[in-house]
């Protein structure tokens, strides 16, 4: 790439187009009254005064911005054609408007976009938005321009009470859980987003601001404007902050904080009741025989956008095939039951799992289970749900004489006396991975069953 090199002074007035890359060792002094387009990379090892340009950063491949020097502008447009944008490789300020035609911006925690206390933001779409953190300094209220995965997801805060009052926001396009648990929430909640959440940070300052989240195609489902929450994770378990007014439909909208909030770190969306689906909610899967054939039954709580399953069978439980599809039911609150029926499992023992796929191509895998073989002449024992909460079926012909609870090194950590209903109650038992060792007449099953009440 041919390279311009600023080593003195440089003025720039009209209209001017860099098609190299443009590196500044010494002091670009202004760019008074011009329009500069650069094409290429942009490295400042100096000082830019920029008093009024409008800079566009327009590439058709990667561009980085970097060097040793924080660069501050005036106004920025990106128009970024390639699928990768621009990379911030050091700081940069923005004073005046950042506009998105084209293309994402990508920033880190180090390499940050900091919009300054007289800056603004337009033209963010799911083609041109920060793919990273980006952070806000003033006393204006502000949408963060975040996003990820081609997909625009803002967050926006009201008007901080101080203009050097700071706040930095990023958008995560995936399930809060494991690290800020979905399960754990106050009663006033009835369920949490497992597709997306927000990180909203208070970085300077001690202002309290309302705090708006968005939704449209992205989200899990959106179904009751009224019933929806903002739901902040307070260290512990997602907090209510309440409902204090929605815009748009259930397509696409904003919820807003019922009042400003006085704590930060990751926010989601939330439901005080059943409705707004959020995730497609998965209550059990299980496989047993019935007149020699394998028989698969699941029920979901709810779904959204659930395109179809996919029923997945493995002698070993490492090689999967996929042995059938089922539609789904698209988006509904109710309960759904689904059966699939295996006639081709005779005399082998089997293990199954489902998978579940959106309209937009995203799939989520769940543990599988394990049938063994459904011949007559064979012994056949069942488990389910793997994983469980805490109560496990267990599906046999033979009678059970013996259940033995054992840990990953075998040790044994509980023997159960009652099992005339073929339960396993784990409820005394910590969350982990277990082996339930069954007795029957004919033979001694061993089974490994995941506890888990996240």
């Amino acid at each position: 790439m041919k390279k311009l090199i600023i080593s003195c002074l440089l003025f720039l007035t009209g209209t001017a187009g860099i098609h190299a890359q443009l590196t500044n060792s010494g002091n670009i002094r202004t760019f008074t009254g011009a329009n500069v387009t650069i094409y290429g990379d942009v490295t400042n090892n100096g000082t830019i005064a920029d008093s009024g340009t409008l800079v566009t950063l327009a590439g058709s491949s990667l561009q980085t911005f970097g060097g040793s020097s924080v660069t501050t502008l005036k106004n920025l447009l990106l128009n970024n054609t390639s699928a990768s944008g621009v990379t911030l490789a050091q700081a940069l300020n923005v004073r005046g408007t950042l506009t998105f035609t084209d293309g994402y911006l990508n920033t880190t925690a180090v390499n940050l976009l900091t919009m300054t206390s007289t800056s603004a933001a337009s033209g963010a779409s799911n083609n041109s938005f920060v793919s990273g953190p980006v952070a806000k300094l003033g006393n204006t209220a502000f949408v963060f321009p975040t996003g990820k995965n081609v997909v625009y997801a803002p967050i926006a805060i009201g008007a901080p009470g101080v203009v050097t009052d700071q706040f930095t926001a990023e958008y995560f396009q995936v399930s809060p859980t494991p690290t800020y648990p979905t399960s754990s929430f106050e009663p006033a909640l009835n369920h949490i987003s497992e597709c997306e959440y927000w990180m909203l940070d208070r970085t300077t300052g001690s202002s309290d601001v309302a705090v708006t989240l968005s939704w449209d195609t992205r989200s899990c489902g959106v179904t009751n404007l009224s019933d929806l929450r903002v739901a902040r994770w307070d260290g512990a378990q997602w907090t209510d902050k309440g409902n204090g007014g929605t815009t748009g439909t259930t397509a696409a909208g904003t919820v807003v904080s019922s009042a400003a909030v006085t704590g930060f770190g990751p926010f989601t969306l939330a439901s005080s009741t059943l409705t707004n689906p959020l995730p497609v909610e998965l209550v059990t899967f299980a496989a047993n025989c019935e007149q020699e054939k394998a028989v698969l039954r699941w029920s979901t709580e709810s779904e959204y956008n659930n395109d179809y399953f996919s029923i997945e069978s493995s002698l070993n439980a490492q090689d999967w095939q996929t042995a059938a599809t089922i539609e789904g039911s698209g988006t509904t609150s109710d309960l759904s039951n689904y059966l699939w029926v295996d006639a081709s499992n005779r005399g082998r023992d089997m293990y199954y799992r489902l998978s579940q796929t959106d309209y937009n191509g995203t799939t989520t895998v769940h543990e599988p289970v394990y049938l063994s073989s459904c011949s007559e002449t064979d012994s056949r024992l069942s488990i389910y749900p793997n994983p469980a909460k805490s109560v496990v079926n267990i599906l046999t012909d033979e009678k059970i004489t013996q259940i033995r609870i054992l840990d990953p090194a075998g040790k044994v950590v509980a023997v159960p006396i009652d099992y005339h209903y073929q339960q396993i109650n784990f409820g005394e038992l910590p969350n982990g991975v277990y082996f339930i060792e069954v007795t029957t007449p004919k033979a001694i099953f061993n089974e490994k069953v995941v506890i888990s009440r996240d």
